[in-house]
């Protein structure tokens, strides 16, 4: 079988399903509560979504390069080396949002912080710059524009890892 082949969205699944299996043994384990659950969870969906690049990158040469908000490689190793560490850095995050230890909730404090810059640095720069040019499309009748779509893509994808950034922070500095 040839790389050009296989279909890597079902790669993508395939490790995705593994580590949420893993993740929610963990979790229930750990008794982990909401808060830890919701953080972890946006850890995690951002690991998935990471999941077969950086085999990708690696083997398939007709692969483009990667991109992830103010994140790009080039095709071949380059592609492995960023997407496999943002893999790592959510799936560590995802994790330690489970543990109740202040060194691991300074962790989660930063990995949410690193993900909110990096998804929301450029979608604030095309706030400011053109924020006519946005737009959300929503199956083929319903299209959000402008400044309405930027604050939708800000609340789906930002605010989720600032929530998880000033959880972490509280419970990093919290006494007992």
């Amino acid at each position: 079988m040839d790389v050009s082949q296989i279909n890597w969205a079902f790669v993508a699944l395939g490790v995705s399903a593994v580590l949420l299996l893993v993740w929610l043994i963990v979790a229930f384990r750990a008794k982990a509560g909401a808060p830890a659950a919701f953080v972890g969870f946006v850890h995690l969906l951002v690991a998935g979504l990471h999941s077969a690049a950086p085999i990708r990158g690696y083997v398939d040469p007709s692969y483009e390069g990667y991109g992830f908000g103010l994140l790009h490689a080039a095709p071949g190793l380059p592609v492995t080396l960023m997407a496999g560490g943002v893999w790592l850095v959510a799936l560590t995050g995802a994790f330690m949002a489970l543990s109740k230890g202040r060194a691991a909730m300074a962790l989660v404090a930063l990995t949410s912080a690193a993900f909110a810059v990096i998804i929301g640095a450029p979608l604030a720069l095309e706030a400011l710059n053109d924020p006519g040019s946005s737009k959300v499309q929503l199956g083929e009748y319903l299209t959000i524009p402008g400044v309405a779509a930027i604050g939708l893509l800000l609340v789906v994808l930002v605010l989720p890892f600032l929530i998880g950034f000033f959880w972490a922070t509280a419970r990093t500095f919290r006494r007992g």
